[in-house]
């Protein structure tokens, strides 16, 4: 019997889980619940169990730091994360950290229960048993040892994979299949621990999908599960596919594609600071005026509408998903002025930012929730 201990600090989510999921049917028991991670290493300290439902943002200890603390001092228990939909930073790390599968609240409710624990059933009757990258059967474990042996090496690899997703991101890959071939073999040479690879994965299509559904209006989705690295490589391929069908409808060429595909990632990754059109044009290579066209023809809105949005919905996860001030959001996301922001966000809103925060909480249902009974 694989017993289960759920960590969630909204009440009605933990016993939503214990009462809607088929656990028996699987051979798991759930032994206990908390409502954040302190209490939970206290449940654990007392209780054994082998599987860990963790929310990741919770008051007192996160599901980051525990799941930090568990792999330090429980490392055969086998952890899933509960995750909204936003925090795709926080699921890289839970998959980095050793997370088997993450679980999206809004997915619950698309997905059958059965269906979602028996892939996490499945999960853990492969891990560490499965090569991933041979698919060939062994008896290795990696433990601790392991890992300090492995700490010299780790600068350098994590550099090796920030070079690698920078790579992936260009999404020259798409239509350079000798890049591609390239990128997958690479990819495949560095070995990475399957949680690793995943969450690797899971951070690119999360990225590419800020470019790819404004301008193409294709999205990548990643599977639920991989047997082994061809599946990966048979993924990566079929999603190259489709992306490509996407772009080929374009007007224009694919070094201009690629450069505002390069603009619109520059938009994303610094919305914080004060980017202007004149100086992305320049760090593409391409003349202000002509710039702005292609950009507005390729994206469907002007630089200027373009960035403002992107800035308009980060401040509303901000806004739902954090306790900042509303002065702190504004100056998080490119705005100096606070009454300037507001203005804008109500003009995109039809709200000011704190009737916005009010109203996403109380549609959540979490404030009366949130209290460990």
């Amino acid at each position: 019997m694989i017993k289960v201990l759920i960590v969630d600090d909204d009440r009605l989510v933990r016993k939503g889980l214990i009462s809607a999921m088929p656990w028996e049917q699987f051979d798991m028991q759930v032994v206990g619940e908390a409502s954040n991670g302190a209490k939970a290493l206290e449940f654990i300290e007392e209780e054994s169990i082998e599987l860990l439902l963790t929310d990741l943002e919770m008051p007192v200890m996160s599901g980051i730091e525990l799941m930090r603390a568990v792999r330090h001092k429980h490392p055969h228990i086998h952890i899933v994360v509960l995750t909204l939909h936003q925090e795709f930073e926080y699921v890289q790390e839970a998959l980095r950290l050793g997370a088997i599968d993450y679980i999206a609240k809004i997915q619950l409710e698309k997905e059958r229960f059965d269906e979602v624990l028996q892939r996490i059933y499945n999960r853990i009757q492969e891990h560490n048993r499965i090569d991933f990258y041979s698919g060939k059967s062994h008896l290795e474990q990696f433990n601790r040892d392991d890992e300090r042996k492995s700490e010299s090496h780790h600068e350098g690899m994590e550099q090796s994979i920030e070079e690698l997703k920078e790579r992936w991101l260009s999404l020259e890959w798409v239509y350079n299949e000798a890049l591609f071939r390239k990128l997958l073999e690479e990819c495949k040479r560095m070995n990475l621990p399957e949680t690793r690879l995943l969450g690797m994965l899971f951070f690119l299509v999360e990225e590419w999908n800020q470019t790819l559904v404004p301008m193409f209006s294709v999205k990548a989705e990643m599977q639920s599960h991989y047997e082994c690295w061809s599946d990966v490589e048979q993924w990566l391929t079929e999603t190259r596919q489709r992306i490509g069908k996407a772009m080929d409808k374009s007007a224009f060429s694919s070094e201009v594609v690629d450069c505002v595909m390069r603009s619109v990632r520059i938009i994303h990754d610094e919305f914080e600071h004060q980017i202007t059109a004149i100086e992305v044009a320049k760090r593409v290579n391409l003349s202000r005026s002509y710039f702005s066209r292609c950009f507005k023809m390729v994206t469907g809105k002007t630089f200027n509408d373009y960035i403002r949005q992107v800035r308009i919905d980060k401040a509303k996860e901000y806004l739902q998903h954090t306790n900042k001030t509303i002065s702190w959001i504004a100056e998080n996301i490119g705005y100096l002025d606070e009454k300037y922001f507001s203005r804008i966000f109500r003009e995109h809103t039809g709200m000011l930012p704190s009737e916005y925060r009010v109203q996403a909480h109380a549609g959540r249902i979490l404030s009366d929730s949130r209290v460990d009974k």
